[in-house]
């Protein structure tokens, strides 16, 4: 039996699984870092701490296993976050991450150079001023500030890229998470010409591009001993998180849409022909190369998904925590029994859950959220149901806005920490009336995907379609309540209809009212 491993290095942590052929994970290793703010609108990581934590996690997942029966390693990594590394493969800066906010003034200024709908065309990605997410910017702001430090850059590096490098001496990006930069074109499937040529910027500053699977190297003498890899374990690119996650839930073609509820939820859905509509760019939707490069994925977002529930534990639920110290019953748990107990409908509230402005297809960063129709009436349950219910309506919403682009969505598959309320699920069928499956490795799939990317580069898997044949596995299947179904559509119409009146953030030069 042969193993192989799958990496998803993230904003806070790196794990790293070993699966075998069959897709049975045998282990696991975890290490967290931390995320700085040097300033307000910084979001950084220390390259130090990451790669110590990716180090660290493999060595953990390593335990107990013979390394030379891991054949290959694939990569996930999160998007946009980058670093400038000199060519001795030392970074040179902070690796500055999506919510890092300083090149808002060169996105701002962009469209001057290049028309909003022309950028999309090229690289599927909308421009986003007041979220500068994308690294292309960030890299021409490093050169504005940082002269020094861009003088003395070899090769700007997403994590994927870097950790091929720091292993083998060979940095590859794969297209899905090349897309991620905006300096990547999705229909030619290489660096833009244009872009660079817009922003000044040179393409041997980049790393070499490639497609998901593709075998970059084997690990070197000195890459064996920082990580306990045997040497001569192949590397293999994966993939942006989100695809990864898609792909290690089993979708390999249009119709299954992918729900990751983490700290923010996102929709994912598999393109079998390109779409690019310019109402995907106006509603906030992004579109990649998919891991399969023959294929396109789309993704959108609502920013607080988990993270609002995390927010109503930490504010609202504190005893809790010393319930879960005398019981061993975690808070969520008891938030979900409490919230079971509430009607459907949660007695007429309805909790927006704005806590970072709208992700799509409403996309805007200056409203508020607002728990509507608060009475004395209602209690913690009514409140995390209302909040659940929210947050299903705006998966419906999603789902409808990606419909009318054309694009068949068939039926829910949903992953992360989300996937474990039973009641949550059942409130999201019952709203969208789609059936919604749990993979059995809802909690590592991002992972999961990456390693079987490994497995296809490495010969293990004939295809994409043989790797998930042969690893996918189900736990759950939750089809929609019939009674809840007529309900829901009265109240997610009531949804709709009530957003007209939120509000946008106060501000001291607002005049009174």
């Amino acid at each position: 039996m042969q193993f192989l491993m799958g990496l998803d290095i993230g904003t806070t942590g790196t794990k790293a699984i070993v699966i075998d052929e069959e897709g049975r994970i045998i282990s696991r290793g975890y290490r967290e870092y931390k995320l700085y703010h040097r300033k307000p609108i910084y979001s950084e990581l220390d390259p130090k701490e990451v790669w110590d934590g990716i180090k660290g996690a493999i060595k953990d997942a390593l335990t107990g296993i013979d390394s030379r029966n891991v054949k290959a390693v694939g990569v996930s990594a999160l998007g946009e976050a980058f670093m400038p590394v000199s060519k001795s493969g030392e970074p040179l800066y902070w690796s500055m991450t999506t919510f890092d906010a300083r090149a808002r003034k060169y996105v701002e200024e962009w469209g001057e150079k290049m028309p909003e709908k022309e950028m999309f065309q090229i690289t599927g990605q909308p421009l986003s001023p007041d979220i500068p997410i994308y690294t292309l910017h960030k890299i021409m702001w490093i050169r504005d500030h940082e002269p020094d430090i861009y003088n003395k850059t070899w090769k700007f590096m997403c994590w994927e890229d870097f950790f091929f490098f720091k292993l083998c001496g060979r940095p590859v990006i794969d297209y899905t998470l090349a897309t991620r930069t905006m300096m990547f074109d999705i229909v030619k499937k290489r660096w833009s010409e244009d872009i660079l040529n817009t922003a000044k910027l040179e393409e041997d500053i980049l790393p070499e591009v490639g497609p998901s699977a593709l075998v970059v190297g084997e690990v070197n003498e000195k890459g064996a001993r920082e990580t306990g890899l045997a040497k001569g374990t192949l590397l293999v690119t994966g993939g942006h998180d989100q695809a990864c996650g898609a792909f290690g839930a089993g979708i390999t073609e249009e119709g299954p849409l992918m729900d990751a509820t983490g700290t923010v939820e996102c929709y994912g859905i598999v393109q079998d022909r390109l779409v690019l509509k310019d109402d995907m760019r106006l509603q906030g939707y992004a579109v990649h190369v998919y891991v399969d490069p023959e294929k396109y994925y789309m993704f959108g977002f609502t920013p607080t998904g988990g993270a609002a529930l995390r927010w109503i534990r930490d504010n609202f639920a504190k005893d809790l925590l010393e319930i879960e110290a005398r019981t061993g019953k975690g808070p969520y748990d008891i938030l979900n029994e409490e919230a079971e107990k509430s009607e459907p409908g949660a007695k007429g509230l309805m909790f927006f859950p704005y806590l970072e402005g709208s992700g799509t297809p409403d996309w805007n960063r200056n409203i508020l959220g607002i728990m509507a129709g608060l009475t004395l009436a209602h209690n913690r349950g009514d409140v995390v149901r209302a909040l659940f219910e929210g947050l299903a309506y705006e998966l419906r919403w999603n789902v409808e806005s990606i419909r009318k682009f054309g694009i068949k969505v068939s039926e829910i598959r949903t992953i992360g920490g989300g996937a474990k309320s039973k009641l949550w699920l059942k409130i999201k069928a019952s709203v969208t009336g789609l059936s919604i499956r749990v993979p059995e490795a809802k909690m590592d799939t991002v992972a999961l995907g990456a390693a079987l990317l490994a497995g296809i580069g490495s010969g293990i898997y004939a295809d994409f379609l043989d790797a998930v044949r042969r690893t996918i596995r189900f736990e759950a299947t939750i089809e929609p309540s019939k009674e809840l179904l007529s309900k829901y559509e009265i109240f997610y119409k009531r949804y709709l209809a009530s957003r007209k009146y939120l509000v946008k953030p106060f501000t001291e030069d607002q005049p009174s009212p």
